[in-house]
Parts: C-alpha cells; sequence; structure tokens
C-alpha cells in the first residue's frame, strides 16, 4: 500500500494514507533482539490531551493540553504526560502506542486543512513530550483512523485520482466488491472499535510484545458518548482500564 504522503519530524516518521495516519519512531529497530516488551496503549482526546480552550473538539493545532487528573484523598495531582514518563523510565524496552478516531480529519489530499491541523497538532504534543528529556518521544507510536472523503462514494472513477489509486492496492482490491464498497470496509476496519490501527501497529512493530492494557474515556459509563474504547480492548484481547484507573494517584 502507498501512501499519498510521507512527512517526517525529528523523531518520527509520519505515513499519511487516504484511510490512516501513522506516526513510527525514526529509530525503532524491529529486528532487534529484546526478552520481553511491553506495550501500553491508550486513546488520545479526553485520554491523554483534551481542548486547552473548551469544547469537546480542538478548533486549531494549538489547542489541547495535557489531561490532569486529581486524588480524590488529598488532592494531589498528576499531569497524563508525567505517567506516560513514569511507563517509559521504568524499562527501556517499554513502548506507548495511541490509537484514536478522528472522524473530522480528512487525508484527501493531506494538505486539506483538517489534515494539517491534526498533524501539526501531533507534531506539537511530540515536541512537548521530547521537551521533558529522556528521549521518551522516541518510544511511542500514534496511529489515527480519518473521515472517508466524500470522493470515496461515488460509483464514478476519477481519472487521475491519486487516492482511488492508492486504494486499490488495499487488502480489500481483490475482494469482488465494487471499489466504493470495497473502500469503505477498509475504512472502516481502520475505526475502532474495530481492529484495524492494531494489525497495522503489529505489522509495523514487527516482534512479539506483551500487551499491559488499553485505555481509554469511551467506556460506555452513563456520561460516555460511547463504548467503543471497551469494545476495542475486548476486540484487541486487552485489559481495559478508564483513564481515572490509569491516572489519578494513589
Amino acid at each position: 500500500m502507498g501512501a499519498i504522503k510521507k512527512a517526517s519530524g525529528s523523531s518520527h516518521k509520519a505515513v499519511i494514507l487516504p484511510y490512516l495516519i501513522k506516526y513510527i519512531p525514526k529509530n525503532y529497530n524491529s529486528k532487534r533482539t529484546v526478552d520481553e516488551t511491553k506495550v501500553y496503549a491508550f486513546d488520545l482526546d479526553h485520554t491523554i490531551i483534551k481542548p486547552k480552550f473548551g469544547g469537546r473538539f480542538s478548533k486549531s493545532e494549538n489547542d489541547w493540553t495535557f489531561m490532569t487528573f486529581k486524588s480524590g484523598q488529598d488532592e494531589s495531582s498528576v499531569e497524563t504526560i508525567d505517567t506516560l514518563r513514569d511507563l517509559l523510565s521504568a524499562n527501556e524496552n517499554t513502548q506507548v502506542v495511541i490509537f484514536s478516531n478522528q472522524g473530522a480529519t480528512v487525508t484527501v489530499p493531506p494538505t486539506s486543512k483538517s489534515c494539517t491541523k491534526f498533524t501539526g497538532k501531533i507534531a506539537l504534543i511530540l515536541q512537548a513530550i521530547a521537551d521533558r528529556g529522556l528521549k521518551l518521544e522516541e518510544r511511542i507510536w500514534l496511529y489515527a483512523s480519518p473521515k472517508k472523503p466524500a470522493s470515496f462514494s461515488s460509483n464514478k472513477k476519477a481519472k487521475g485520482n491519486t487516492a482511488n489509486k492508492v486504494m486499490k492496492n488495499s487488502p480489500f482490491s481483490k475482494l469482488k466488491t465494487p471499489q466504493p464498497m470495497a473502500d469503505s470496509l477498509i475504512f472502516e476496519s481502520m475505526r475502532k472499535p474495530n481492529v484495524g490501527m492494531f494489525e497495522e501497529f503489529t505489522k509495523d512493530f514487527g516482534q512479539k510484545f506483551k500487551l499491559e492494557y488499553y485505555c481509554g474515556d469511551a467506556a460506555g459509563r452513563p456520561t460516555d458518548f460511547s463504548d467503543s474504547d471497551k469494545l476495542f480492548a475486548l476486540a484487541i484481547e486487552a485489559k481495559f482500564l478508564s483513564p481515572e484507573e490509569v491516572f489519578v494517584p494513589r
């Protein structure tokens, strides 16, 4: 499968496909020999970060901040980045992977306003982590499922359409189904609670690992908008934890 665009940063290679955005650490070596690699998996929005200026969704690439959780006992607080730092610092083989549905982001073309806003925000997040030192950002992976663009809903074949050419190389292109249906299948497969993003990470990681847990805010509680994170954890056979269970100081 070819990427529409590959973007490079100081620590990560960003691959932007019609149906997936992924940030892979540049210094990762899948051929190295490690006895046991622990992987901690997280959702992004309202789990690790939240909008800085209110609302449910970020309005710009700068509209985000690491979430802070307070203990109900002594009012002590911790930022999510502090917990991630502790996880990664405990063992040099530990990895963190983030899986995020981004239904407002369209990657066709990758220069779209929504795509550049999202990738700009991820660059700032990785830089903020890098500023904490210890090069912990080099062990953080990110996979995001974007929105299917309107152009993929048409039965007409667009001449010279790069996106359609890319999709013909998808795993679903061999199915005896109309192209629009095949396109829809791959977009849907990447969206949680489906497991496409996790399968992409497993392929990119290239070695065995122990998945410690998956943490997300969509747990199906009365105040939650969905149970997609809880179902995603079930689908990838991971222990599910809410952000409050992971980040609240004990």
